[in-house]
């Protein structure tokens, strides 16, 4: 009885992830949509040489990301939503690490 009422709060748990990891990737790649949007209009409306104009990096972790030299965000705004968005993204991998956890003694309490 008691295996039972855990698995049941396992399967809660995750749930409740699942549901969490939805709602924050929608908020990440809505975020995104509307910084590479204003990105491209601003770099439409430049005057400046568009060449040689996209240099990519790889950070230690393995994750790359690209610097457009012409773009510079116009107000904080714009500066404050990639912070977010690069919190949401982590909060989001924690809530992937904890999923990993829960579904590893899931399968233990299993066997």
């Amino acid at each position: 009885m008691k295996w039972n009422m855990q698995m049941e709060e396992i399967e809660a748990i995750l749930e409740k992830i699942w549901d969490l990891h939805d709602k924050l990737s929608d908020a990440i790649h809505s975020i995104s949509r509307s910084h590479f949007l204003t990105s491209i209009k601003t770099l439409t409306n430049s005057s400046h040489n568009q060449n040689d104009t996209v240099v990519a990096e790889t950070t230690p972790d393995g994750n790359g990301f690209v610097f457009v030299k012409d773009f510079r965000p116009q107000c904080e705004e714009v500066d404050d939503a990639v912070h977010e968005a690069k919190s949401l993204n982590a909060i989001r991998t924690a809530l992937e690490n904890l999923e990993d956890q829960l579904e590893f003694f899931h399968g233990l309490v299993y066997c």
